[in-house]
């Protein structure tokens, strides 16, 4: 990872998924269906790719072999999967090795466990069958996540609202138009908290459609 894209996850870490999502506008895509095993979890990081055979994991233990710190490992697996890509063991594993999360499209097994461990994990739904490991499938390709499409060396941010996937290229932007939004979301605060209304605020009432009153 070079200095430059560390300095911009450095910078987008302190956004949420929605202030990222009302920055680069409705067109920008967010996944919303892979959700995190905590609410509290959150993930920014410099993406890893893994694409899967159906049912197996023997990639994503390869992947999470040659990973760097402050990788986030994605995973496209089978929604179907007959077994879980990700579990406790391996979140020890990622753990111990510095990797800031991993997002699966697919089953993951072990919860609680990894609750407990306090790892950020990502999943479509959980499965409490082991996955086979005798099928190497690819890292480091484009993917497909949802409605959301992910590239090697993006990089990614997750949190409870979503999963947004940001073009190294737009890091600086995407940095520069949410700070944007905080600002004026703090402003809107500090107003809420002296009594006035979102409604005030915004100005919304030029939107209200005027209903004119029947005759008497």
């Amino acid at each position: 990872m070079d200095e430059q894209q560390r300095r911009w996850i450095e910078e987008l870490r302190k956004f949420s998924v929605c202030q990222l999502a009302d920055a680069l506008g409705p067109s920008y895509p967010v996944e919303a269906g892979i959700r995190p095993i905590d609410t509290q979890f959150r993930i920014c990081g410099r993406v890893l790719t893994v694409q899967c055979a159906p049912g197996d994991n023997l990639t994503v233990h390869h992947a999470l072999h040659i990973a760097q710190p402050g990788d986030v490992l994605i995973v496209g697996g089978s929604e179907d999967s007959d077994g879980a890509l990700w579990g406790e063991l391996m979140s020890i594993s990622a753990q111990s090795r510095g990797l800031a999360g991993t997002i699966i499209d697919g089953p993951v097994r072990d919860p609680v466990e990894i609750q407990l461990l306090g790892y950020p994990v990502f999943c479509r739904h959980f499965n409490p069958r082991r996955a086979a490991k005798e099928t190497f499938g690819r890292i480091n390709v484009p993917l497909h996540i949802g409605k959301t499409s992910v590239h090697p060396q993006d990089i990614v941010l997750a949190d409870a609202n979503g999963i947004i996937c940001i073009k190294p290229a737009r890091a600086g932007e995407a940095v520069d138009l949410a700070s944007e939004i905080a600002q004026k979301e703090s402003n809107i605060k500090d107003q809420i908290r002296l009594g006035r209304t979102i409604f005030e605020i915004l100005g919304l009432e030029q939107h209200v459609r005027k209903i004119d009153r029947p005759a008497e």
